[in-house]
């Protein structure tokens, strides 16, 4: 186990240290999807103040659409194509230890992403959230979840190109109907039934309990519940051999 954790660090520094830098990955994996946010949130003010910390604390959430789960799919795929993975596999490091130091780099990515909206939340006025907790549970409960879809995702795509045009649809169906960017109950009552099981719902609605809105159990249950079918999909169809040649 300690020598699991020793490896994951290892190996989350290293992809770490090629992110910050590669100065395309810097920018693709962290400051696009800040701009992305800083966009939202600004076009957000013409709907007035409640609307403006609706969007904001959603990009809490919104975040994860990126380095965990896109950034991610592609780099699991393009290390698999390389056999980077195949070789990997051959030294010390167990295989949770390969995968997980990949997602614990794309997590760290995504938690500095998520602290600089909170800090954005308290220059605005906002402040900090009530209940701190309810916040880190949604953080890295949602980070589980689309770092093991990414790679599921990565086991059915031939290259990271195509495994990150493969995230584009759940990015889209997330981002557009959990309540990041669109309050509860906008839609039609059976797209809104859909959008309450999406795994970018729990997410949101856990943040926004932790900066006070109402909380309900249900949420942190159907979180688990993502993270269980998201495991088993990652288990089903992730591979380690490349898909071409």
């Amino acid at each position: 186990m300690k020598t699991d954790l020793a490896h994951i660090q290892r190996l989350a520094r290293l992809d770490l240290a090629l992110i910050f830098r590669n100065r395309s990955a810097l920018t693709n994996a962290v400051l696009m999807p800040l701009a992305v946010a800083a966009f939202l949130v600004f076009t957000a003010d013409q709907g007035g103040r409640d609307n403006v910390e609706f969007v904001l604390t959603g990009q809490i959430a919104g975040l994860l659409m990126f380095a965990p789960l896109v950034n991610l799919a592609g780099f699991y795929t393009s290390r698999r194509e390389e056999l980077v993975l195949k070789r990997l596999l051959g030294g010390p490091a167990s295989a949770a230890a390969i995968l997980g130091g990949s997602a614990a780099g794309a997590t760290v990515v995504y938690l500095l992403q998520a602290f600089a909206v909170g800090v954005a939340a308290v220059v605005l006025g906002f402040g900090l959230p009530g209940n701190p907790l309810l916040v880190v549970v949604a953080a890295l409960g949602g980070a589980a979840v689309f770092a093991l879809l990414s790679m599921a995702i990565s086991g059915v795509s031939a290259s990271g190109e195509l495994a990150q045009l493969a995230t584009v649809p759940v990015m889209l169906i997330c981002f557009v109907l959990s309540p990041v960017i669109v309050p509860p109950g906008a839609f039609p009552e059976p797209v809104q039934r859909v959008a309450d099981f999406l795994p970018l719902t729990p997410v949101a609605d856990l943040v926004r309990a932790g900066y006070g809105a109402a909380f309900d159990w249900s949420s942190p249950a159907l979180l688990a519940a993502w993270v269980a079918v998201a495991a088993v999909l990652a288990r089903r169809f992730f591979r380690w051999d490349p898909r071409r040649g």
